[in-house]
C-alpha cells in the first residue's frame, strides 16, 4: 500500500509536470506566433495609411494634375500625372503617362469615372509594391512623398504594441508585457527578434513577459488542483485503512481480553453452582444444611443473571436506544445507591431537590457501575465515596469521588470503550470485562449529557457527569 502511494504521488506529480511543461511550450509557440502576426499587421496598417495618402495626393489639384487622351496608334487611354510645382531640378521627372490594361473605354478628356478608375488602380499599384518593400518614383515629388512616408517614418511602437494585444487576446494570452530591443534577464521568457523597419536598415525588437511561471501554474490550477485532490483523497484512504486495521487489531485483542474476562466470571459461579448440586444429590443433608446449599446456588445464579442482564442491557442500549419518559427524583436516586453499598464503604452522598425526565432504571445502573469500579478497585483499609449533585442553569452535575488508585492521564478517555481496561501485565486482581463504564457513557449519552474523569488530591479520581435538564 505503501508503495502504491508513493507511485500515486509521483504519477500525478510527473503528470503536473507533463502538463506544465506543454502548456509552456504552447505559451512559447504563441506567444511568437502572435507577435509576428501583429508586425504583419501593423505593416498592413501602415500600408493602408501610406497607400490613403497617395490617392489623397493623386486627388488634390493643387499637387497633381491628372490629364487622358486616346493613343490610335496604342488603341488605349492614356493617363498622364503631371506635377502642379514641378522641381526645378532638371534631371527631375515631373511628368508620367501610361495606359491601363484593364481600361478599354477610348476618353480624350479625363470624365470622373476615369478619374476615380484611375486613382483606385494607381492605389492598388503603390500597395502591390510596398509589399514587396518598393517605392516607385512615378514623379520626383510622388516618390519623395511616398519615401518620406513609408522608408523614411519608422512604424509605431504603440500600433504594433495594439496589434499584439489583440493577438494575444485571441491566443487566450491574457499575461501583460513589454518590447525590449535587446537583452534578455533569467526570470522573463523573451519572444524571437521581429523587423519592424521599413528600409534596409533592421529594426529589431521583442517582447518580454515576466512571472510566465505563475501565470502558467495559474492556468492549470485545475488540473494540479484534481491532482492534489487526488494525492490527498489517496493518502486520506491509505490513512483511514491503517487506522481501521489497527483499530481491528486493538478490537480484537480487546475482544479476547473479554472473553478470557467473561469466561473467567462465568465459569466461577457455574463451578459453585455444579459443585453445591453434585454435593447436595450425593450426601444425606439436613434441613438447613440443604437451606444453606439452596443459598449458595441461588446466589451464584443471581450472579450470573446480573452479568447477563448488564451485557443485554448494554447491547440493548447501543441497538435500540433507551426511553426518556421517566421521571426521576435524583435524590432519591442517590440515597437508593448509597444504602446498597452499606458495609462494603462509606458513601456520603448530597444532592440537590432535582426532578428531571430520563430512563430511571439506566440511569441508576450507571451511577452503580461508577461507584461500583470506584468499591471494586480500592484498595485503602477504609473506602470512601463521595456523591453529590447539584443543578445549575440547567444543568445537573454529579460528582463521584474516591480515594482510589486513580487513573494515570493516558487512559482517561480510554476507559469509556467498548471492552477497554487499563492493562496491567497479564494478571487483573480485580475481574471485570470492560463494559462498566462504556454502559455508562452511552447512558450519560442518550441523556444529552457528558462524562468526564479528573484527579482526586491526593488519591483517587472525580467522576464528573453532566446531564442537562428542563426546571
Amino acid at each position: 500500500m505503501s508503495l502504491c502511494v508513493v507511485i500515486i504521488t509521483a504519477l500525478q506529480a510527473y503528470y503536473s509536470y507533463t502538463n506544465y511543461r506543454a502548456a509552456e511550450k504552447v505559451f512559447k509557440k504563441d506567444a511568437n506566433e502572435a507577435l509576428q502576426e501583429a508586425v504583419d499587421s501593423a505593416f498592413s496598417i501602415r500600408r493602408e495609411m501610406v497607400v490613403k495618402e497617395f490617392v489623397g495626393w493623386l486627388s488634390d489639384t493643387t499637387i497633381i494634375k491628372l490629364s487622358c487622351k486616346w493613343n490610335p496608334d496604342q488603341k488605349a487611354t492614356q493617363f498622364t500625372i503631371e506635377e502642379v510645382n514641378p522641381s526645378p531640378n532638371a534631371v527631375a521627372q515631373n511628368t508620367i503617362t501610361m495606359s491601363i490594361s484593364d481600361f478599354s473605354q477610348q476618353h480624350d478628356t479625363l470624365t470622373t469615372e476615369a478619374r476615380e478608375f484611375f486613382i483606385s488602380h494607381m492605389g492598388g499599384v503603390v500597395r502591390d509594391e510596398l509589399k514587396k518593400g518598393v517605392v516607385w518614383f512615378f514623379t520626383s515629388d510622388l516618390g519623395e512623398r511616398l519615401d518620406k512616408s513609408y522608408i523614411q517614418t519608422p512604424i509605431k511602437i504603440e500600433l504594433v504594441e495594439q496589434q499584439y494585444k489583440r493577438a494575444l487576446k485571441r491566443a487566450d494570452i491574457t499575461l501583460p508585457f513589454s518590447f525590449i530591443a535587446k537583452g534578455r534577464s533569467k526570470d522573463e521568457f523573451v519572444t524571437q527578434k521581429v523587423n519592424i523597419s521599413t528600409s534596409k536598415a533592421k529594426r529589431l525588437m521583442s517582447a518580454s513577459f515576466k512571472d510566465t511561471d505563475a501565470y502558467l501554474l495559474g492556468g492549470l490550477k485545475w488540473v494540479i488542483m484534481t491532482s492534489l485532490l487526488l494525492i490527498v483523497i489517496t493518502l486520506g484512504c491509505f490513512w483511514y485503512t491503517l487506522r481501521t486495521l489497527f483499530n481491528q487489531e486493538k478490537f480484537s485483542r480487546l475482544k479476547d481480553d473479554f472473553i478470557s474476562n467473561m469466561t473467567h466470571e462465568i465459569h466461577s459461579p457455574l463451578s459453585s453452582v455444579m459443585i453445591t448440586a453434585e454435593a447436595m444429590k450425593e450426601f444425606d443433608m439436613t434441613k438447613e444444611e440443604r437451606d444453606s446449599y439452596a443459598d449458595i446456588i441461588v446466589h451464584q445464579s443471581k450472579k450470573l443473571a446480573s452479568l447477563a442482564d448488564e451485557i443485554l442491557a448494554g447491547a440493548k442500549l447501543e441497538k435500540k436506544g433507551i426511553s426518556l419518559e421517566d421521571t426521576i427524583d435524583l435524590k432519591k436516586l442517590l440515597e437508593d445507591v448509597s444504602k446498597s453499598y452499606n458495609g462494603k464503604a462509606v458513601i456520603h452522598h448530597y444532592a440537590d431537590a432535582v426532578v428531571f425526565k430520563g430512563n430511571e432504571g439506566h440511569f441508576e445502573r450507571a451511577i452503580i457501575n461508577v461507584v461500583d469500579n470506584a468499591v471494586k478497585y480500592n484498595e485503602s483499609d477504609e473506602i470512601k465515596i463521595a456523591v453529590s449533585a447539584v443543578s445549575k442553569n440547567g444543568v445537573i452535575e454529579i460528582t463521584i469521588a474516591d480515594n482510589g488508585p486513580g487513573i494515570p492521564d493516558a487512559y482517561k478517555t480510554k476507559v469509556f470503550d467498548k471492552f477497554y481496561r487499563i492493562p496491567t501485565g497479564n494478571v487483573h486482581n480485580v475481574k471485570g470485562y470492560g463494559l462498566g463504564l462504556s454502559y455508562v457513557k452511552k447512558v450519560v449519552l442518550a441523556h444529552k449529557g457528558t462524562v468526564a474523569i479528573k484527579d482526586n488530591n491526593p488519591s483517587g479520581s472525580i467522576f464528573i457527569i453532566r446531564i442537562p435538564y428542563e426546571a
